[in-house]
């Protein structure tokens, strides 16, 4: 992984340096840019999986990209998904446009052609990007902020499945779309088994950990793929003993390793996160902020990849709001809303928290494999009603018994932001500093200069 920007237009190229220097933080590995005319674009390098260097360049055509394709063998041979999206590319956009609803990763790239320049995302939007214009020209990016300072103030985000070309957005590769057909619950049982463990196999990496709450989600990832689990959280806080406590049952004490932080690691973190998110919103930075310090101190003990629960609920049926849809008749409609929506609410949020880190965030629920087989399952078997109660994520927590004790596999789980204590703590401080809420606190640091 990595971040990626550029800009076609007037003084191209130190428009682009000047993006590459803030989100250097991306790619800490390595830097490269490349010219040609009035086009410039750049890459900031995250060595994870290879050491391909980009831009890649294609005679007067190229291409930057930030992201992984994990079944990349099947379009080229070879050990390069870089090599694989340049295969796909020698065709252009049309190439791509072809390809792009077996491509199973994500991504989000820039392709200039000799003429023009075209942007995609992939189907889920797991990887941001930005772009705008200027009376300077076109400029895009995988930070909002970095675009901010090249003077461009329109700023839209590449919608998910989507591409960039000829000066308009339009539908490259949408979500798979399946009718319900699996209605048997041990049919949809081995077929979700299958599907997340090709998924955590295809993400795994030697300097990978779990992003680990204790919660059925991430417990089971960690216990398929027998990573690390690394636990953030205050202090005795309800997600500190929780993960702890999964940790034991599932025998991976040795395994596990907890990052306490108390009320001053918050105050010092707080700004950092709002330049990150580049966002006020006392949701998203109350989610953010621990993840941001996982990130931070899981970097340090030498981790480059953390794999994530993320997209579970929006998948099987895990929020409150879905047990209420439930019983309305209406989980596949609220659910379907969700899933479109996750890379706006969850996706770019979580990406931004690790990344300003250099932490690769890796979603394996997300997979196309899963998505695939949790599309072919009926709701029932999503929420599901015993005749007394309603059970959220009810498949997943029967295919989770392969894997988990039934303690771990229906444990409640809290939102990270009241599990970690993040909470009650920014309310604390907001107090402190006499602001009326959290809001008003985070609103004042935003108006600050955060902006280097």
């Amino acid at each position: 992984m990595c971040g990626i920007g550029g800009f076609s237009g007037a003084e191209a190229g130190p428009k682009t340096a000047e993006i590459m220097r803030l989100i250097r933080h991306r790619g800490p590995d390595g830097e490269r840019v490349w010219e040609h005319g009035t086009v410039c674009m750049g890459h900031v390098h995250l060595k994870v999986t290879g050491d391909a260097r980009q831009p890649v360049a294609l005679g007067d055509r190229a291409f930057t990209y930030n992201g992984e394709i994990y079944n990349f063998r099947e379009f080229i041979t070879g050990e390069s998904d870089t090599m694989a999206l340049a295969g796909i590319l020698r065709d252009g956009m049309e190439g791509f446009m072809k390809a792009a609803p077996d491509i199973d990763g994500e991504y989000a790239f820039a392709y200039y052609d000799g003429s023009r320049l075209a942007l995609a995302r992939d189907p889920v939007g797991i990887k941001p990007l930005y772009y705008g214009k200027s009376e300077q020209g076109f400029g895009f990016a995988s930070e909002r902020k970095a675009l901010v300072h090249t003077g461009i103030k329109d700023i839209r985000t590449l919608a998910p499945g989507h591409i960039y070309y000829d000066g308009e957005e339009r539908p490259a590769a949408g979500l798979p779309r399946h009718y319900p057909v699996i209605k048997d619950e041990d049919e949809a049982i081995n077929a979700l088994d299958g599907a997340l463990a090709k998924s955590i196999e295809q993400r795994r990496h030697s300097d990978a950990a779990v992003a680990f709450s204790g919660g059925v989600d991430c417990a089971l990832v960690g216990a398929i793929s027998g990573l690390p689990l690394c636990t953030v959280g205050l202090k005795g806080s309800y997600d500190v003993r929780a993960a702890k406590k999964a940790a034991e049952l599932m025998g991976a004490e040795k395994r596990h390793v907890v990052y306490e932080y108390d009320e001053r690691d918050v105050e010092e973190a707080l700004p950092r996160v709002v330049y990150a998110v580049e966002s006020a919103d006392p949701v998203k930075i109350s989610i953010a902020l621990p993840l941001f310090i996982l990130a931070e101190r899981a970097r340090h003990d030498g981790y480059r990849v953390l794999l994530s629960g993320q997209g579970a609920d929006e998948l099987f049926g895990g929020y409150a709001r879905h047990e209420a849809a439930a019983k309305k008749g209406r989980l596949a409609e609220a659910l379907e809303h969700d899933l479109e929506h996750i890379a706006e609410v969850n996706l770019e949020r979580d990406d931004a928290a690790t990344m300003a880190h250099g932490v690769e965030l890796r979603v394996p629920y997300l997979g196309l494999s899963v998505i695939r087989a949790a599309q072919k399952m009926d709701t029932s078997l999503k929420v599901h009603f015993d005749g007394k109660d309603y059970i959220r994520k009810y498949v997943l927590r029967k295919m989770s018994e392969k894997y988990l004790s039934r303690e771990v596999a229906y444990a409640p789980k809290k939102a990270i932001q009241y599990g970690t204590g993040t909470q009650k703590t920014l309310e604390r401080l907001a107090s402190k500093r006499n602001f009326k809420g959290i809001r008003d606190h985070l609103q004042s640091l935003y108006g600050e200069k955060l902006w280097p």
